[in-house]
């Protein structure tokens, strides 16, 4: 008797084995038998379809917080009085603060990679909690220097670091006095971008998002500080 069952459960086994192994479309217990399912990757469109400017308005203006993330470069830009037409003209490349390069807070402390940590403030000294703690000149000559005059993307960077000139002002700044930035890919698979790498003590930078393509030039965005000094 017992062995009659044990037989007679291995053909149980056998054809619920062989019922789920079937490549046909047929129902099993109520549901139909899973497809085949391909993965299509999606590349998300790089076009802004917008200038440089209009682009960081509409994501520092908004209502909703999350999608704010330039509002401290817009007030850094406010207060300095630079010709916010700057953003508007062609054949640049514009570097965008996320609000955690400007200010990082981790644990209540603001963090040293970001521009109010970086560049303190007081006495003794301090991280700033506004941009209005720093001379104006000072602010504008910041955001000169994240605007590179040439359009570099991941089409025409290479490993290699190319050395282009910016907005900010020759001679300006004794440690960097033909007011250039070095821009480079991390890798031939051209992500993701690097500024100042390779640079004498430059503290380099990675890109957070890159390849925006604006309707004046290409835009990168990073989330700390973008070092304008040069080697000693």
């Amino acid at each position: 008797m017992i062995g009659s069952i044990k037989k007679f459960t291995s053909i149980l086994v056998i054809a619920a084995v062989v019922l789920a192994g079937s490549t046909g479309c047929k129902k099993f217990i109520g549901l139909e038998r899973q497809t085949d399912w391909e993965f299509t990757p999606v590349t998300l469109d790089p076009n802004v379809k917008m200038s440089a400017w209009d682009y960081l308005k509409s994501r520092a203006l908004g209502s909703v917080p999350a999608d704010t993330v330039f509002k401290r470069m817009y007030q850094g830009i406010i207060y300095s009085g630079i010709d916010t037409n700057e953003y508007n003209k062609p054949n640049r490349t514009f570097i965008f603060l996320h609000n955690d390069a400007v200010r990082r807070v981790v644990s209540n402390l603001v963090q040293p990679d970001s521009y109010f940590g970086y560049y303190r403030v007081g006495s003794p000294l301090r991280p700033a909690n506004s941009w209005e703690e720093y001379p104006q000149d000072s602010v504008k000559m910041w955001l000169s220097y994240l605007i590179v005059d040439g359009v570099y993307n991941f089409d025409n960077l290479t490993p290699v670091n190319v050395e282009v000139p910016t907005l900010m002002k020759k001679g300006i700044n004794p440690r960097n006095p033909e007011s250039v930035i070095n821009l480079r890919v991390e890798n031939s698979g051209n992500y993701p971008i690097r500024i100042n790498d390779f640079v004498g003590t430059l503290r380099a930078t990675t890109v957070r998002s890159g390849g925006y393509v604006t309707t004046n030039g290409a835009m990168h965005v990073v989330d700390r500080i973008v070092e304008y000094n040069r080697a000693p």
